[in-house]
C-alpha cells in the first residue's frame, strides 16, 4: 500500500511538472518564430531566384542585341559592296570598303577594344595634332582655364 501511495504521489508530481513547464513556455511564440524563419527563408530563396532570372534574362539580351548589331554590319557590308563597288575608283576611296572588320586587327589580344581609330595611324601621321596650349601661359602671373584656381578671386 505504501508503494502504492508513493507510485501516485509521484505521478501526481509528474504531472503537475508538465503542466507546470507547459505553462511556462508558451508553445504559440515558438510556432511563430519558426514560422516567420520559413516565411523569411522562403522570400530569401525567391529572391536569389529574382536575382539569377534577372542575370540569366539580362546575359542572354545582350547576347541578341550584340548579335543584332552584327547582322546590321554585315548587312551594311554586303549593301555597300553590292550597291557602292566601283571598280574605277582607288582603293582607298570605294565607299565599299567604308566598313571595317568586327574582329579587329590580326594579332591583336581579345581584350583590345574592337574600334580603335588611332590604333592604325603610325607616328608620322599624328604629328599634325597637338594637345590645347592653354596649360602654356605667356605670363607666369596669368592663370589658364585648366589651372585649378582659374577665376576664383
Amino acid at each position: 500500500m505504501t508503494v502504492l501511495l508513493y507510485l501516485l504521489v509521484f505521478l501526481l508530481g509528474a504531472a503537475a511538472g508538465v503542466l507546470y513547464a507547459k505553462k511556462q513556455i508558451p508553445d504559440h511564440r515558438v510556432k511563430e518564430l519558426e514560422t516567420l524563419l520559413h516565411d523569411l527563408q522562403g522570400r530569401h530563396e525567391r529572391y536569389q531566384r529574382d536575382v539569377s532570372d534577372h542575370f540569366e534574362q539580362t546575359a542572354s539580351l545582350v547576347n541578341d542585341l550584340t548579335q543584332r548589331y552584327r547582322d546590321v554590319h554585315e548587312h551594311l557590308v554586303q549593301g555597300a559592296q553590292t550597291l557602292c563597288d566601283d571598280p574605277k575608283r582607288h582603293r582607298d576611296e570605294n565607299p565599299a570598303r567604308a566598313f571595317g572588320s568586327l574582329e579587329g586587327p590580326a594579332g591583336a589580344p581579345a581584350s583590345a577594344p574592337v574600334y580603335a581609330p588611332y590604333s592604325r595611324l603610325e607616328d608620322h601621321e599624328l604629328g599634325g595634332f597637338e594637345p590645347p596650349r592653354d596649360y602654356a601661359t605667356k605670363n607666369p602671373a596669368d592663370k589658364g582655364t585648366l589651372d585649378e584656381r582659374f577665376g576664383f578671386k
